[in-house]
């Protein structure tokens, strides 16, 4: 079991990424793993982690640093690495060897076993509580060391001091560190140990050791054992640049100081980010001593100390500022140049306007630049007009590029005599290498300024693939003959879908504006055969590898086979609509269509009568199996009701059976059951339907045979068992049924037996299998009950084996309906209910307490004054300013950037749903704070859809259809907006951001996600602050839910029937 190579190290290798290796590691150290165990037979681990929902974990050890491990939560199907549930369980295995390693090497002493267990679970459960303990202060000191050529940082060391009133060093960071993280005692000196039970750390120094913890650990294994103590068991700890940006997010606010090349110690260090702040002062000028020679000078670059780029600092005094990218390589450059003087570069003055068009734009970004008189005259700066100028010529491209500054033109592949000039240009040379970029890729000859392009081969891909780029660069004219040879369809070439009404088949049609009737078919042969570009009868080359042809050739590539060829216009099996009714956007479906395809996939919205003359109440979800089971039958296709036991397939058919013959009178039907059913099926359709003239096929052959013929005629169904059929199949091959019914379908799972073949010997117009258990089956036996079905619909057996499975889910889904036992008897899911309590932070806090200082003192003014009823209105419109400030304190002060705990809280939940997989519905009554969390959102680069009042009704129509299918996990809602009329079935997550007066109004809000049409559990969770009105609110509602659901309305207007001392508890904080 002892794993010695089970390491940080190689945690986050097999990890998907950092980030989920460091929220893994945060989960590990919040105790997260429960029920971790292994077996040795197996070398199987297997553990419970605590995330948004209990995750099983397993982990399978097959060897030195080879694992396989599995959980069942959804991000972990999308991850090439480990999720972050596997992170923790890895370390919590890690953490368990070196438990055990403890245990047996240390001393037997003999002790009474339970009284230890029970002393340890009484002091890990019962810890001292903060208030009770001493906060311990921390000093940070950095030490910064500087390069001996150019005087840059390129390395950061760390050094911690930690006490009370007085500050101890610590002289072993590693050990301190793994001291803290594992609740031990570390001594600093005999008159000091820092002792959990008796100290702890604020929130920011706890933040800044679990990152010093996480960089230990992988540093633990990257290094040799030795060197690594050498290196770690003394007062500076090395922190490399991209752990350095954590730290320094971290540090912020903090006590700390720095050292720069063991010089004098800077004390109350800050930390900020440059941001636009320009502090670099740079003059350019003629040179007094050296003629001819422009001077760059900075008067105050000595103040600051540049670092290489990783670090992304600059540093002037006590501050400390962070750079981006951008800024932290520009001033690397700059800082490389840096000399003991204030003259940093001599210019020649024929470099001057290379320098003003390279240099100087990167320093005026970072810094104020100054320019002499004379050459702030002479320097111009105008906006670059690139132009690109096309034209063909006896099969030739001729191309010239003009770059344009104002009445300065030059063309950059021909060196001409430039007229004198006093003026210096400032180019924009960025953008300038980008279209030269461009155009080097094409293998263009150069003459004179002239490009040239001799063949078609590379004269088309270039006007279809790299001219596109340079038109987002530059001004493109051509002439007309360069027009003549490119043809763009004036709209998307489209694929258009109907059913054929008399033969109940699909018809598919191909067309493309603009395009010759002549040229389509060679098109889509041309398509078809993956070309990327195709000449045209009029000489013009259409661009076939381009967006726009997507659509059709996902539907040319589903609706040929070996045995049907490809046509501008053809007719293909029904059930085919399926899997091209989400091809793309062009593909069009005509009405009826439409309608087929949503009756089938959603039966509970088809409008299918019940029959007059059946004795029996079907449940809903029975009423959309009949409903589904008439759809298909309606257009010739079949399907497997696949309902779990017990659910009542048998009656379903039997309603759908009734109907139809009450609708048809010619309508008959087969049904085939195992032998031991058939009488079980008559006697159903005699208690369901005993209208229906029933037969059952038994007894001797010649009996058989004279029972079908004689009531070949009269008879609505007929009833016979799979043996029987084998023998009988001959009697019925030429006579063809409405439809058929296969009972106990498994019967013909195998595609090669007799009974397999007699089946599919049947003629009928649909075919419907019942069975409980077609999708534990093995795939084949899938494939022979389909190929019995819908002959085809997963293309030959050797084709079938090579689909993955999720194109096989894809194409049965439409033909299967199954529900289960634990789905539908309650008729809708579960919905489960949480209380999530959040802190506010600590500006919150206190711009709360402050605001209940005033609104208590304005009741209790009121009372006194027995002006409570006048000032009613006052007094709410401040409940409702507290109610403001717990969603966020820039709600009320907009001036001002504030943090929110709760919001935070949301963030954390948002990003661990979506990596769950899960569809999120957001609601707040304050529209001003769903703008807050978009702004969020799009910081994090999540989409969503949102809702308010003035979202037009067809607009709010659109989004639902959109959000139901699957587009975009998240929906923002305004309360009073989307409370009612609105079908969001297609989330599972409702989260109640702020509290409403009414709790009715938010059982509304949820149930636009559970409601009839649902299918997954629906999690409703309340983000409540805690201590504050919003916990007195949930509590109103419990004490006084009679006032509230009989008086209190939507609005908050309406609160008449709070009292002034249902007021003051509100005011209360806990």
């Amino acid at each position: 079991m002892k794993h010695s190579w089970l390491q940080a190290a190689f945690i986050v290798s097999v990890a998907s990424s950092q980030a989920t290796f460091n929220r893994g590691i945060n989960y590990f150290r919040l105790g997260k793993i429960t029920d971790l165990s292994y077996d040795s037979l197996t070398q199987k681990y297997t553990a419970t982690v605590d995330g948004s929902f209990l995750y099983d974990c397993e982990v399978t050890i097959n060897g030195e640093e080879e694992i396989d491990f599995q959980c069942d939560c959804e991000a972990a199907l999308t991850y090439s690495g480990a999720c972050k549930h596997i992170v923790a369980m890895l370390f919590a295995i890690k953490e368990q060897q070196k438990e055990i390693e403890t245990i047996q090497t240390s001393p037997i002493k003999s002790r009474s076993s339970m009284l230890y267990a029970f002393k340890q679970s009484s002091a890990e459960e019962n810890p001292l509580p903060f208030s009770e303990t001493k906060e311990l202060a921390v000093h940070y000191e950095l030490v910064f060391s500087t390069n001996y050529h150019h005087s840059m940082i390129d390395k950061v060391e760390l050094k911690l001091k930690v006490g009370n009133k007085r500050m101890y060093v610590v002289r072993e960071i590693d050990e301190f560190i793994h001291s803290w993280i594992d609740k031990k005692a570390y001594t600093f000196t005999p008159n000091f140990t820092f002792d959990p039970k008796d100290h702890h750390f604020n929130e920011q120094d706890s933040a800044v050791f679990e990152l010093l913890y996480t960089h230990l650990e992988i540093q633990a294994t990257k290094q040799h054992q030795s060197f690594y103590y050498r290196q770690n068991q003394t007062r500076t700890l090395e922190i490399p640049a991209i752990t350095f940006h954590s730290l320094l997010d971290l540090l912020n606010g903090a006590n700390l100081s720095y050292l720069l090349s063991n010089d004098h110690q800077i004390n109350h260090v800050t930390i900020k980010p440059l941001g636009s702040d320009r502090l670099l002062h740079f003059s350019l000028e003629e040179s007094r001593n050296r003629h001819g020679l422009i001077q760059l000078a900075s008067s105050n670059i000595e103040q600051f100390v540049f670092a290489e780029e990783a670090f992304q600092i600059l540093i002037e005094g006590n501050t400390i500022y962070s750079l981006t990218t951008t800024q932290a390589k520009e001033l690397e450059m700059i800082g490389e140049h840096t000399t003991s003087n204030e003259t940093l570069d001599l210019i020649p003055k024929e470099e001057l306007e290379a320098f003003c068009s390279y240099v100087l734009p990167t320093l005026s970004s970072i810094g104020q630049v100054t320019l002499q008189d004379t050459l702030h005259k002479s320097i111009e700066k105008r906006p670059l007009q690139a132009k690109l100028f096309l034209d063909i010529d006896n099969g030739t491209l001729y191309a010239r590029l003009s770059f344009e500054y104002g009445e300065h033109i030059r063309n950059p592949f021909y060196e001409s005599e430039e007229k004198a000039t006093t003026k210096i240009i400032t180019r924009d040379v960025r953008k300038e290498e980008q279209i030269l970029h461009v155009l080097k890729r094409t293998n263009f000859t150069i003459n004179e300024g002239q490009l040239t392009l001799s063949d078609w081969e590379t004269i088309i891909p270039f006007m279809f693939e790299e001219l596109p780029l340079l038109q987002k660069q530059l001004d493109v004219y051509t002439t007309s003959a360069v027009k003549k040879v490119i043809a763009i369809p004036p709209t998307t070439p489209s694929v258009q879908l109907d059913v054929n009404n008399e033969t109940n088949w699909l018809d598919v049609s191909f067309s493309i504006e603009g395009i010759p009737e002549a040229d389509i078919m060679n098109v889509l042969q041309a398509l078809q055969s993956g070309m990327k570009y195709y000449k045209l009868s009029s000489g013009a080359y259409l661009q076939l590898n381009h967006e726009r042809f997507d659509s059709m050739k996902k539907v040319i590539k589903t609706v040929t086979t070996t045995k049907r060829s490809l046509d501008k216009d053809m007719a293909i099996p029904l059930h085919k609509a399926f899997e091209l009714e989400k091809a793309t956007s062009s593909t069009r479906i005509s009405k009826r269509l439409h309608q087929l395809l949503s009756d089938v996939q959603q039966p509970e919205f088809s409008d299918w009568p019940m029959p007059k003359d059946f004795h029996a109440e079907l449940r809903d979800y029975q009423v959309n199996g009949y409903r589904w089971l008439r759809t298909l039958n309606l257009v010739g296709l079949s399907g497997i009701l696949a309902d779990d036991m017990g659910l009542g397939k048998t009656v379903q058919t039997i309603a759908f059976l009734q109907a139809e013959i009450e609708v048809r009178p010619t309508f008959q039907a087969m049904i085939v059951a195992p032998a031991s059913l058939i009488y079980n099926w008559e006697k159903e359709i005699r208690k369901f339907a005993p209208a229906l003239k029933t037969i059952v096929l038994a007894g001797t052959k010649q009996t058989r045979e004279q029972l079908f013929q004689g009531n070949i005629k009269e008879t609505d169904v007929f009833i016979t068992s799979y043996p029987l059929l084998q023998r009988d199949y001959k009697n019925y091959e030429n006579h063809l049924f409405q439809t058929i019914i296969l009972d106990e379908a498994q019967a013909i799972k195998n595609d090669a037996t007799k009974t397999t073949k007699s089946v599919r010997s049947l003629q009928a117009g649909s075919c419907f299998a019942l069975s409980g258990t077609p999708i534990e089956n093995h795939q084949d036996e899938l494939f022979s009950i389909f190929h019995s079905l819908l002959p085809g619909m997963l293309g030959t057996k050797k084709q079938f084996k090579d689909l993955e499975n999720t194109v096989i889910k894809k194409r049965v889904r439409p033909f299967i309906l199954r529900r289960l036992k634990k789905d539908v008897l309650s008729e809708l899911p579960e919905k489960i209910e949480t209380v999530q309590y959040t802190d506010l932070s600590k500006d919150q806090k206190k711009m709360y307490l402050a605001q209940v200082k005033q609104l208590t003192e304005d009741v209790n003014d009121a009372i006194v004054t027995n002006q409570f009823q006048q000032k009613r209105i006052e007094i709410l419109a401040g409940l409702t300013r507290l109610r403001q400030i717990c969603c966020h304190p820039n709600l009320i002060n907009h001036e001002d950037k504030y943090e929110s705990g709760k919001l935070n809280r949301l963030l954390e939940y948002v990003e661990e749903g979506i990596q769950a997989g899960q569809r999120i519905v957001i609601f707040s009554q304050f529209t001003s704070m769903l703008q807050l969390i978009k702004e969020a959102f799009l910081n994090k680069e999540w989409t969503y859809h949102y809702l308010d009042g003035q979202t037009p009704a067809k607009q709010r129509v659109e989004m639902a259809e959109q959000f139901n299918n699957g587009e975009k996990p998240l929906f923002l809602v305004s309360l009073k907006a989307g409370g009612t009329g609105l079908n969001l079935i297609g989330g599972d997550t409702v989260i109640l951001y702020d509290t409403w007066w009414n709790p009715a109004i938010e059982e509304q809000a949820a149930d636009r996600v559970y409601r009839y049409g649902q299918t997954k559990t629906v999690q409703v969770i309340k983000l409540i602050a805690n201590g504050t009105i919003e916990e007195k609110i949930l509590d109103l509602h419990d004490r006084k839910k009679a006032l509230v659901d009989a008086i209190i309305q939507p609005g908050e207007e309406s609160l008449q029937a709070l009292s002034a001392e249902d007021i003051k508890q509100l005011l209360t904080f806990s």
